[in-house]
């Protein structure tokens, strides 16, 4: 009986240690979680500090890096992603080995906060689940503005590091880009300004006749003129058959320096003709005029080597065009106080009068007209003579509407975009 006894406690010992190995051997199953070693921007700057990162490049990619090989099925936006205002930021994700990289598949705003969000639903090949954790950063230069009547704004060109449309269908093909540099903008910020060398740069953007294809007209930018070059074209679409914008010539202390938006104009008769928006700080008589400031070296000081906004707006239902400079407005005309008849009291819009086919039809940024079959013929309009009076400095937020901004708006869009 002794024995018997003896061989059952055997078993049962031999019992408890076996289940006591399987219950190590269980043990020794359990996989560590998934350690984040690293996350950087494609650059390598560390995104993963005790404090938020900034000025990160608003191209940049985001790779994290972890201790195990990842699952890649579980690699995707509900798992990892960058994240701005509570939205994840399209983005291709790609996995290889431990390191997983989040691809934007557009740059990032501006000046704009952004998160690294990591779930648990991440997992290694391992099974093992990524810790949740949230990083963030800022990305380089001033947040975006989102301007009055933004359903109505055909074009938006940043310039920040390139001079693609942001808000139309515009964005020039890389040979209509000559020579173009960027610069600091008027906040300071390295290249986020065009930089335009006075000789040869010039943007030439497309179908800029459907920008005239409008019965109310805004244009907004800000430039930067330098006093190197006595006058400027700035920018122009087959010059006055469409629009030019121009710092006209003579001395930038002179009390009569100017500026001058002309446009082109629709009439009742079908047919249309240019009307000039000069202003030079001086009180004149010209036809239609409402209103001019008055101001001994105004336009010399508002743009002589230093930033300026110019917005132009014009209204079809009340025949009034006006310009600002810096929120503030200096000249305005009304149509209505031209001689009756046919001609300009009937105008209604915007019109285009310019080439329509080998380029002319392009909006220069730089000068007053395409490069290629220019509408005007004048030696002195022909992108072709670095002599000519191309326009040096700098230039920025270039915003063009298909509305008329009222007082309010322009004072609005020019308090966002103020340094």
């Amino acid at each position: 009986m002794k024995k018997v006894k003896l061989f059952l406690t055997m078993v049962l010992v031999a019992g408890m240690v076996a289940l006591f190995l399987e219950s190590c051997k269980s043990d020794s199953k359990t996989v560590a979680p998934l350690k984040l070693v690293s996350l950087k921007t494609g650059s390598g700057t560390a995104l993963d500090g005790t404090t938020s990162t900034t000025d990160v490049a608003t191209n940049t990619t985001v790779v994290a890096t972890f201790d195990k090989e990842i699952d890649a099925a579980t690699a995707n936006t509900n798992s990892i992603a960058l994240v701005s205002n509570g939205a994840a930021v399209p983005a291709t994700i790609t996995t290889a080995g431990a390191a997983i990289t989040i691809a934007p598949t557009a740059n990032l705003a501006n000046g704009t906060n952004y998160t690294v969000s990591v779930a648990s639903t991440l997992k290694g090949k391992d099974g093992s689940p990524a810790p949740a954790a949230e990083f963030t950063f800022k990305t380089f230069g001033r947040a975006n503005v989102t301007p009055p009547q933004a359903s109505n704004q055909l074009s938006y060109f940043s310039f920040s590091g390139n001079v693609n449309d942001e808000a139309g269908t515009h964005t020039p093909a890389a040979a209509d880009i000559k020579n173009m540099t960027f610069a600091a903008d008027r906040f300071g910020f390295a290249g986020l300004a065009g930089d335009f060398n006075g000789t040869t740069t010039i943007v030439e953007i497309p179908n800029g006749e459907q920008y005239l294809s409008t019965t109310n007209f805004t244009v907004s930018f800000w430039i930067k003129a330098s006093s190197t070059k006595d006058a400027h074209f700035v920018l122009g679409l087959a010059g006055y058959k469409g629009f030019q914008f121009e710092i006209q010539g003579g001395a930038w202390t002179a009390d009569d320096k100017g500026i001058n938006l002309a446009a082109q104009y629709a009439q009742a008769s079908g047919g249309s003709d240019a009307e000039n928006s000069s202003w030079n700080g001086v009180l004149n008589g010209w036809q239609g005029s409402t209103f001019t400031k008055v101001g001994v070296g105004t336009t010399a000081t508002a743009f002589k080597d230093k930033w300026a906004n110019v917005i132009f707006t014009f209204a079809g239902s009340t025949k009034v065009a006006t310009m600002y400079v810096n929120g503030e407005k200096v000249r305005s005309f009304d149509f209505n106080l031209w001689p009756a008849g046919p001609g300009k009291a009937t105008v209604s819009g915007m019109a285009y009068a310019g080439n329509t086919t080998g380029g002319g039809n392009k909006l220069a940024f730089g000068f007053i007209q395409a490069s290629q079959n220019p509408t005007l013929s004048d030696t002195w309009a022909q992108y072709s003579d670095p002599n000519n009076n191309h326009f040096k400095g700098q230039m920025d937020d270039v915003r063009i509407f298909k509305v008329a901004l009222t007082a309010a708006e322009v004072t609005t869009l020019y308090t966002a975009e103020k340094p």
